[in-house]
């Protein structure tokens, strides 16, 4: 009874952390949106504008500062992640995953997300922000986006669902999360199953960083697709879906047995 009641707890934590995650992409939409309707220098003014014409006028305005509103979000993020692990003064890296990485790990998940990547984008249009700067764009789809999302998704979450209803669940659980918060229909699906497979090589690699590596991969492949139209005939398709389960399996190698015995 004392074990299913210790569970509970760790499993509503978790969901009380995802929360969090969840709330500071409000609370950086709110944030832009306070900026912007307070710059003189911006157009978007919101004095004397009524309810209805808010409601109406604000998802228009969002999805144009879409990367800015990540952008503050990742950073919301990060920060409290670092504040919560120094003011419980424990090792943020060791917990993790980031205090491991194996060079061939890393060079596989690259293959994969890149695999991954036109795979996916070949039956599904990528999606960007038009009006996003060259140098936001790197910040966002290859530093902060995969490195803040799997040190949450994959380094903190996996392990806190994993310590309260086991790693197959927890795997089945985060990728949920990571789907959902996407919020697209479209990405909801594939980002699923992207999900699963980062879980698992972040569990057998036993490293976060080839967790990150993957999703890099994935994101950079996705904005060149998109970019450049590019779409891959069927025999193309075939032989990168044969890479990808090759490129997996070498992805989830190097882990260290003794770390892959007693945590994820």
């Amino acid at each position: 009874m004392r074990v299913l009641k210790s569970n509970i707890v760790r499993f509503l934590y978790a969901v009380d952390c995802y929360l969090l995650y969840i709330l500071s992409g409000i609370a950086a939409a709110a944030g832009v949106v306070a900026y912007y309707s307070i710059n003189a220098a911006s157009d978007f003014d919101l004095a004397g504008v009524g309810y209805a014409a808010f409601v109406d006028v604000l998802p228009e305005f969002l999805s144009g500062k879409s990367s800015i509103v990540l952008l503050v979000s990742y950073i919301i993020v990060l920060f409290g992640i670092l504040v919560v692990f120094l003011f419980k003064k424990q090792s943020l890296a060791g917990y993790s995953g980031m205090s491991y990485y194996k060079i061939k790990s890393l060079f596989f998940s690259l293959a994969l997300g890149i695999c991954l990547s036109l795979i996916t984008y070949s039956f599904v249009p990528a999606k960007t922000d038009e009006g996003i700067g060259l140098n936001t764009a790197m910040v966002l789809c290859i530093i902060l986006g995969p490195f803040v999302e799997e040190l949450m998704f994959r380094g903190i979450l996996l392990k806190m669902f994993a310590s309260s209803v086991g790693i197959f669940f927890g795997a089945i659980i985060t990728s949920v999360l990571f789907a959902v918060s996407h919020t697209d229909p479209v990405q909801v699906i594939y980002t699923f199953v992207l999900g699963l497979v980062l879980a698992s090589v972040r569990v057998k690699s036993t490293s976060l960083w080839s967790a990150v590596a993957l999703h890099a991969a994935f994101n950079i492949c996705g904005a060149f697709v998109w970019g450049t139209g590019l779409t891959l005939s069927s025999t193309a398709t075939v032989l990168c879906v044969l890479l990808s389960f090759l490129f997996f399996v070498f992805a989830c190698s190097g882990g260290r047995k003794k770390a892959h015995r007693k945590s994820v």
